[in-house]
């Protein structure tokens, strides 16, 4: 955040400083529109406030899908948590020193190795 408004803060002071230096009046053309005198300053100031909105809108949406991928990715979570419950709650009854429920003497973990 304080990168992007010290960032924000220079190009603010480089613009200024530009259309200081820059007072020069230039001819525009933008598709059939055609205007006379137009400072330069101007130009740089409507460009980059051009700029500044493509970036601010496609930034916009850009966060709204990762909102949503974070919705998304919790309720999963969610209902693996669920399913994991349920899990436990069915290995209770079971002999935790197998893993499909059934012992065989001399396995590991089984009292006959426990000392």
């Amino acid at each position: 955040m304080q990168r992007g408004l010290f960032t924000g803060i220079l190009f603010g002071v480089a613009m200024v400083i530009f259309a200081l230096q820059n007072q020069v009046t230039v001819p525009v053309k933008i598709l059939w529109m055609k205007f006379s005198d137009v400072p330069l300053a101007a130009i740089l100031v409507v460009s980059a406030l051009i700029g500044v909105t493509v970036t601010a809108v496609f930034s916009f949406i850009d966060k709204q899908k990762l909102k949503s991928r974070i919705r998304r990715l919790q309720s999963k979570i969610k209902e693996n948590e669920g399913n994991s419950a349920e899990n436990t709650r069915v290995q209770e009854y079971e002999d935790p020193n197998s893993e499909l429920g059934t012992s065989v003497e001399g396995e590991p973990g089984n009292k006959f190795f426990d000392y």
